[in-house]
């Protein structure tokens, strides 16, 4: 079984569920953690945001932000998030699952949302929002 195949299957048992999760009425916000293979190894892509923003300037982080109306969903949230940061088309993301989300210091409610990226995936960082893009294993 290869790597991604192997992650794939331990994320699908830590899931959140398939539908929107009751949480409590708190503001909710969304992040993905976009990862993929490169020569044999897990990756994961963070953003570094931009130092003109108001909270959490120059921080590195996954890409993400606050529901909006529109969205049906945390998954949405994290995927219309991303692609305005990042440039990532929605439909190139390979949703694995949502984790529980947690409460950020700022009172948000952050779901995160796991999803696979391709290797070959060129970032188009929004100048507003995002100084750079990097990853790790």
């Amino acid at each position: 079984m290869d790597h991604k195949k192997k992650v794939i299957e331990r994320l699908s048992k830590c899931t959140a569920g398939e539908e929107s999760l009751p949480l409590p009425a708190l503001t909710k916000a969304s992040v993905l953690i976009p990862l993929f293979v490169r020569e044999g190894k897990l990756q994961v892509l963070m953003t570094v945001r931009s130092t003109e923003l108001k909270h959490n300037a120059g921080e590195v982080c996954f890409p993400g932000g606050k529901s909006d109306r529109n969205d049906q969903d945390e998954i949405d949230t994290a995927l219309r998030e991303a692609e305005e940061e990042i440039g990532l088309p929605p439909d190139e993301v390979e949703v694995v699952c949502r984790l529980i989300p947690v409460l950020n210091q700022r009172g948000l409610l952050v779901t995160p949302v796991v999803g696979f990226i391709s290797e070959s995936f060129q970032a188009r960082p929004n100048p507003a929002e995002t100084r750079s893009i990097t990853s790790g294993d």
